[in-house]
C-alpha cells in the first residue's frame, strides 16, 4: 500500500485584527488617593520620627555614657597584690575612721561625711609586723561631687598631723565605676623617722585612702607611687559589692 501524505493546501494568512479600544487603566492597589489623608499623614509621620528619636536617645546615651554604678564596700578576708596574697589584719581601736559627729567637732575626715565608713588593713601574715602593710580608710554612699571629696581627703593629711613630701601626682583610675576622678598619690611623713606612700580615690559611690608602709628609708619613690596607685584601684575594686 502506498504512503499517503495529506496536502496542507494553499498557504493562508489570518486577516488583520480590527482596531481595539485602549486598555482601561488598572485599578490602584491601594485604591483611590485621598489627598487629605496624605497631607495629614506627613506631619504625623514626622511626629512619629520625633517620638522615636526621643525614645531611642536614652538607650543611645546609655551606651555612650553608662549610668554610674553604685556599690557598697565590703573588705574581703584576703586580697592579692603584685602576685602576693595578703590577709586581713584585725582592726585596732585607733584605726577606726571616726564618726560624722567627731568630724563635725574636729574638722577631720570631711571626705567621709554622710557616708558609711570602714577601715581595713592587709599584710602577708595578717599581722602588723610584716610589710608590706596596706591600710584603707573609706566610705560609701551617694557621692555628689567626687572631686571635692578628693580635695578634702588631701587636705586631711595636714589636719591629721602628717606632712606631704613633694607634689601630689595623678594617675588614671581605670576603675569599674564611671565618675572616677584620677587617683592622687604622694609620699607623706608621719613622724620624724617614718614616711609612707599615700593615695586617695573618689567616685560617685565611694571615697577612700590607701596607706602603704614604705620599705625604703627615704620614703616611696615615684615608681613606688605609680605602683601604689594601681594597688589602690585593685583594693577598691576588690571591695566592690553591688547594693
Amino acid at each position: 500500500m502506498s504512503n499517503y501524505q495529506q496536502n496542507p493546501g494553499p498557504s493562508w494568512t489570518a486577516p488583520a485584527p480590527y482596531p481595539q479600544e485602549p486598555a482601561a487603566p488598572s485599578a490602584r492597589l491601594l485604591g483611590p488617593v485621598n489627598w487629605r489623608v496624605v497631607r495629614l499623614s506627613i506631619p504625623i509621620s514626622a511626629l512619629a520620627l520625633g517620638l522615636i528619636t526621643v525614645l531611642a536617645w536614652p538607650s543611645i546615651k546609655t551606651q555612650v555614657n553608662p549610668p554610674v554604678a553604685m556599690h557598697r564596700l565590703v573588705p574581703p578576708p584576703t586580697v592579692t597584690l603584685r602576685g602576693q596574697l595578703l590577709k586581713s589584719v584585725p582592726a585596732a581601736p585607733e584605726d577606726r575612721p571616726g564618726t560624722d559627729a567627731e568630724t563635725q567637732a574636729t574638722g577631720r575626715n570631711k571626705q567621709l561625711l554622710g557616708l558609711v565608713r570602714l577601715d581595713a588593713t592587709y599584710s602577708p601574715d595578717g599581722t602588723r609586723n610584716t610589710p608590706p602593710g596596706y591600710q584603707i580608710f573609706a566610705g560609701y554612699g551617694n557621692v555628689a561631687d567626687p572631686a571635692q571629696r578628693m580635695d578634702e581627703a588631701v587636705a586631711n593629711i595636714k589636719l591629721a598631723g602628717a606632712t606631704q613630701l613633694g607634689p601630689m601626682k595623678e594617675y588614671a583610675a581605670k576603675g569599674k565605676n564611671s565618675g572616677d576622678v584620677p587617683i592622687r598619690c604622694a609620699p607623706v611623713s608621719i613622724s620624724a623617722t617614718s614616711s609612707v606612700g599615700w593615695c586617695t580615690w573618689a567616685n560617685r559611690s565611694s571615697v577612700g585612702t590607701v596607706t602603704l608602709i614604705s620599705l625604703n628609708p627615704g620614703g616611696p619613690t615615684p615608681d613606688d607611687l605609680s605602683q601604689l596607685a594601681a594597688d589602690t584601684a585593685t583594693l577598691r575594686d576588690s571591695m566592690y559589692v553591688a547594693p
